[in-house]
């Protein structure tokens, strides 16, 4: 159960193992981008606009290609420990807000998990549409994840005002 001064032990536990997952995961997809082009991101497979190949074209996910097995692995784990995250949120009770919070930092705070918990989804959910039915989902998949760095940095703003600016430990909380 969550304390009046944190969050419970399994909300930790999952919230630092999603943070490896999806630290571990962009590396590795980076790494696969950057292998299959030469030149890091942005550029298709082989000199291919990586458009119109169809149903899967050269992304087979448990072939010769080791990163996009791990890359496909880790994504589905992502999407996994995402499902059990919110089980566990609709089971368990939160801890109040924190008191250095202002009202709209609560808000802030509270659209911006929605976004991250939506991000948990639908990255990996574009990934495998990505590798298994249509390679022009890379557009989807792309745009999850600039939704995805774009509420991350809201939430790690948030938290760094707290640590950094204000003092005030609101980190603690989490860990």
């Amino acid at each position: 159960m969550a304390s009046p001064n944190g969050y419970s032990p399994v909300t930790k536990v999952l919230h630092w193992l999603t943070v490896l997952a999806l630290a571990a995961q962009f590396t590795v997809g980076y790494l696969l981008d950057a292998g299959e082009s030469g030149r890091g991101r942005g550029r298709g497979r082989g000199g291919e606009s990586g458009r119109g190949r169809g149903r899967g074209g050269d992304l087979d996910p448990f072939g010769d290609n080791e990163l996009l097995t791990v890359h496909v692995v880790l994504g589905v784990s992502i999407l996994v420990l995402a499902v059990i995250r919110l089980l566990w949120r609709w089971r368990s009770t939160l801890p109040p807000w924190a008191p250095q919070l202002s009202k709209a930092e609560r808000v802030w705070a509270h659209w911006t998990e929605r976004l991250l918990y939506l991000c948990l989804i639908a990255i990996p959910s574009t990934g495998l549409w990505l590798v298994s039915v249509n390679d022009d989902a890379v557009a989807a998949h792309v745009a999850s994840h600039i939704l995805f760095f774009v509420a991350l940095a809201a939430h790690l703003g948030l938290i760094l005002k707290h640590q950094l600016i204000k003092r005030d430990h609101l980190l603690r909380r989490m860990l």
